[in-house]
């Protein structure tokens, strides 16, 4: 479809290129060019095979993505202990009735600690890519609760692994009024006794804006470059826009910017304990997920309890997350905007489990506000 779809650009803006009268020659090949750039830029950016590969001698899976081009976009190392598959389907009701696809989801849980360890590891300064998913692959002669087990079984996963990406809050808290949907991801996800994570917004969230920004610039450049071809063919004087070209720069690149800066908040909360469960480290991790906006680590002997302070702020509520120690201070952890108390009792309960397990009162675990 992507090789029918780029063939059927170049092939356009060729017949443009040639059937169209233009004064010069130059304007034909920039024409010419456009396609054969949109439709490479196509074929670069979409995934077209997945390669599994399993190294039984240093129990690593290696998985490389190839786009249409057959370059590898992207190379994955992956502990075969830490990393499990899962396809889901989801079923759409159209004019022609239903319309089924598929997303393979790609989970590295870090049971081992290998790439989360707090004392040998870069995970204080990095955050952990804790998922990879691809829309609308292609299940072939399979089921796709079969192909999910064919993936599995061929790294040696176990089929009684429990999928964090549905973690179900209310039945660990033993809440039961409220059943998980299955076919939905969590925002809450825990992965091992070591880590868990909170996702503020969707956890399926991928941040669009720098690739549209950087297409944007790119066909803004292209069309001013080719505006000014044309003028400069018929008077010299236009050659002055060519200037435009680096203030136009200037200035989307300060939007953005100020975008990032503005609007651009904490994405999930990650917990990880470190392998003695004596130390906690907290990072906020950003919407690129790819860096933290802050990180915090305390000596869990030190910490009395985590508490969430509730705000009113125009009528929604936002919450402070706060640590408390046992010499009575405090300290400000972050700000969850836009959230009901009932979505964070989860939480608080995760945050508190920990301590109260190291304080022997597993009864005590209970959401505290101020």
């Amino acid at each position: 479809m992507f090789y029918f779809f780029s063939l059927l650009l170049i092939t356009g803006y060729t017949f443009a290129s040639i059937y169209i009268s233009f004064d010069s020659i130059v304007i034909n090949i920039v024409l010419l060019l456009s396609g054969v750039i949109l439709s490479s830029i196509i074929c670069f950016s979409c995934n077209s095979i997945i390669k599994l590969i399993k190294d039984d001698s240093n129990r690593k899976v290696i998985i490389i993505v190839f786009n249409y081009l057959c370059i590898p976009k992207m190379k994955l190392i992956l502990d075969t202990e830490n990393t499990h598959f899962h396809i889901e389907k989801k079923t759409k009701q159209n004019e022609n009735g239903c319309c089924e696809s598929f997303r393979l989801f790609i989970i590295n849980d870090y049971k081992n600690l290998v790439g989360i360890d707090l004392d040998e590891s870069n995970i204080k300064q990095k955050p952990a890519k804790i998922f990879y998913f691809f829309n609308n692959i292609d299940i072939g002669k399979y089921d796709y609760i079969q192909l999910t087990n064919v993936l599995n079984n061929f790294i040696g996963s176990s089929g009684e692994y429990s999928n964090p990406l549905f973690f179900d809050i209310n039945f660990y808290i033993k809440k039961n009024e409220y059943k998980y949907r299955y076919d939905c991801i969590s925002h809450y996800m825990k992965f091992s006794e070591h880590f868990f994570t909170y996702h503020l917004g969707n956890p399926e969230y991928i941040s669009c804006i720098p690739i549209c920004f950087i297409i944007f610039l790119i066909i803004l450049n292209f069309a001013t470059i080719f505006i000014t071809i044309l003028l400069i063919l018929k008077d010299t004087y236009f050659i002055r826009i060519l200037v435009v070209f680096p203030i136009i720069n200037i200035i989307f690149f300060i939007l953005y910017i100020i975008y990032k800066h503005c609007f651009v908040n904490i994405f999930r909360i990650d917990c990880i304990y470190s392998r003695k469960f004596d130390k906690v480290f907290i990072g906020l991790v950003k919407y690129n997920k790819k860096e933290y906006i802050n990180t915090f680590e305390y000596q869990i002997d030190n910490i009395s309890r985590f508490i969430l302070e509730e705000e009113e702020y125009y009528k929604k509520s936002n919450f402070n997350l706060k640590v408390i120690f046992k010499n009575n201070k405090s300290q400000q952890i972050c700000i969850i905007k836009n959230q009901t108390q009932k979505g964070l009792e989860g939480l608080a309960y995760l945050l508190n489990e920990r301590i109260n397990i190291n304080l022997n009162s597993r009864d005590s675990n209970e959401l505290i506000y101020s």
